[in-house]
């Protein structure tokens, strides 16, 4: 429940400006139809134009139907200090669009009878630990292993992702946390660290290094000459670009070639090579035809009967109408888009070197340009009907609810108007949608009080994105005095990953000390605790925080309870 605040709080300026850029889309296409086709070059760069300045880094974008490119063309400069322009054949890192050819690659072996979906990991990885539960190569295939993260588990740990890091060192550290976020298939979590490890189990299958291995069996039959896995012997050559991200000062370079895992991504390539690699997938040669329709289609279900929207390396979804296969793919200094509308053999590419680029955002509003017609456009939301009540009986509804994961929701009357109150200072206004039922305007949110049969409000429940999450009232606690905060702090550490984490008393306030990774990728250094009741504690960055204790009760230890890419994470107390 949480991460869906915490996903609509700190992303509604980047909503906003997505809906921005589809309306513009909807906008030029409306005004434009007159002149067809021929001007979609030119409503692609007023898009564009959004977000890319000339003399910035910048990139390429390629819109192709059937044998046919509708548009095709580059923006900025791959290196700033040089001056250099980006071409169709500049050499672009494509972060986690890489995981198709992961992917792929898995399904090429399969078919040559030499794994097995359904087998232990450790059947090919013995060096593995013993996880708690059976992890098959079908479950890293589709984020469902429960294995955490390896981009969360350097930020945990806090190695650059500068520092100089090869294949052995991701595996090693992946290795090292035999900690699971859930049970396998019983849920999604996006996780860099399976597909690392399927691109080791490639190796230990076939025999080849994962860049041999794609360069002969998927490379070089589709004459993709440029793309390639990166190693620390690969020849940097004068078309890689650069990245870079934007700051107060301007742009500064903010990539890393000191990167060699692979299998997630750390493949560099080309438009060129991708156009052929997209072609490919759209009209496969026969003796592919069977994998690629699988890697087209849904195919599994989580335990709980939900279906699954990831196959083998790309996500499929419904856009409106429309059977949409993609992958976005980011890493620091660049960001990328692959989309394929196979009913229209229509691809969409976007590659480019400038972290700032919301790609996504602008591939979705060219396939409004190109296939708007055939788009079946949903009935918007029906908007709740606001209705006036009385201050009097909106009262009972004050007090703080907690949710089954120990967030924790307040209301309150004030200034003659009904708040809900976050941790971390956000508040946003509640409307009356009937006696019991309150609504947010600023996202699709509501929440339902429950009446007990005194007459009160025991209960709440909130509905967000198709689902109800139930909460039950808390009593007020008093603020913990300085030296009631004393008591948790002290020294406390990740024993799988062996990092440090302090915990002190700053300004009045408890605060956990972070790595100096999270400062530098996420722009928070510490992690004010604010108390909720007994030993939890709420953060405004990575969620809940519970101290344990010992059979003495002596705090012993800490625990976040949900990162994101990373759950549960224990922390021991060492002083």
């Amino acid at each position: 429940m949480q991460q869906l605040f915490k996903q609509k709080l700190t992303t509604m300026k980047t909503i906003l400006h997505h809906s921005i850029l589809i309306c513009l889309g909807l906008c030029i296409l409306s005004s434009a139809r007159a002149t067809h086709r021929e001007n979609l070059s030119t409503r692609i760069d007023s898009l564009v134009s959004l977000q890319h300045n000339e003399g910035e880094p910048g990139g390429v974008i390629v819109v192709l139907q059937g044998e046919k490119i509708l548009h095709k063309q580059t923006y900025g400069l791959m290196n700033m200090e040089q001056g250099k322009a980006i071409s169709t054949y500049t050499q672009f890192d494509i972060a986690s669009v890489a995981k198709q050819f992961t992917g792929y690659a898995i399904l090429l072996l399969e078919k040559e009878g030499l794994l097995d979906l359904d087998a232990d990991i450790r059947l090919y990885l013995p060096y593995l630990p013993e996880y708690p539960n059976t992890i098959t190569v079908r479950h890293l295939l589709q984020h469902t292993s429960g294995i955490a993260s390896s981009d969360w588990l350097r930020l945990i740990s806090g190695i650059p992702l500068d520092q100089e890091w090869n294949h052995h060192d991701e595996i090693a550290l992946i290795a090292q946390y035999p900690q699971l976020n859930f049970d396998p298939n019983s849920t999604y979590t996006y996780s860099n660290a399976g597909y690392s490890l399927l691109a080791s189990i490639v190796e230990s299958v076939s025999g080849s290094s994962f860049a041999d291995y794609l360069r002969q069996k998927v490379f070089r039959p589709l004459h993709m000459t440029s793309s390639f896995v990166l190693l620390p012997d690969t020849e940097i050559t004068p078309d890689i670009a650069l990245g870079y991200r934007k700051t107060p000062n301007g742009f500064e370079h903010f990539s890393s070639v000191t990167d060699f895992s692979y299998g997630s991504g750390n493949l560099l390539t080309t438009a060129a090579d991708m156009i052929l690699w997209g072609k490919h997938l759209m009209d496969p040669a026969p003796a592919q035809k069977e994998l690629v329709e699988r890697m087209f289609h849904r195919y599994n279900t989580l335990t709980s009967g939900d279906s699954l929207h990831y196959t083998y390396g790309l996500q499929v979804r419904n856009h409106l109408g429309l059977k949409m296969v993609e992958h976005s793919g980011g890493v620091p200094g660049f960001r990328n888009q692959f989309m394929i509308f196979p009913e229209h053999q229509t691809l969409i590419i976007l590659m480019f070197n400038n972290e700032s680029i919301n790609t996504r955002s602008i591939a979705l509003a060219i396939t409004q340009m190109v296939l708007g017609e055939n788009m079946k456009p949903q009935d918007p939301p029906q908007a709740p009907v606001e209705i006036s009540l009385p201050l009097e009986s909106i009262q009972r509804f004050q007090g703080t609810f907690r949710m089954e994961d120990g967030m924790e929701m307040t209301f309150t009357v004030a200034e003659d108007l009904f708040w809900l109150e976050l941790p971390g200072n956000q508040r946003f206004q509640l409307f009356a949608q009937s006696e019991t039922r309150f609504f947010v305007k600023e996202f699709a949110a509501a929440c339902s009080f429950v009446i007990n049969a005194s007459g009160d409000a025991d209960q709440m429940i909130w509905h967000q994105s198709g689902r109800d999450f139930p909460a039950i009232r808390t009593q007020e606690t008093e603020p913990l005095s300085i030296d009631q905060l004393t008591l948790y702090t002290g020294n406390y550490r990740q024993i799988y990953l062996c990092t440090d984490y302090p915990v002190q008393i700053l300004e009045k306030e408890l605060i956990i000390l972070l790595p100096e990774t999270f400062n530098t990728y996420l722009g928070f250094g510490k992690l004010k605790l604010n108390h909720i009741r007994n030993d939890s504690f709420a953060s405004d960055y990575l969620g809940m925080i519970h101290f344990t204790r010992d059979d003495s009760g002596q705090v012993d230890g800490f625990v976040i309870a949900d990162a994101g890419r990373m759950k549960n994470i224990t922390f021991n107390r060492t002083d």
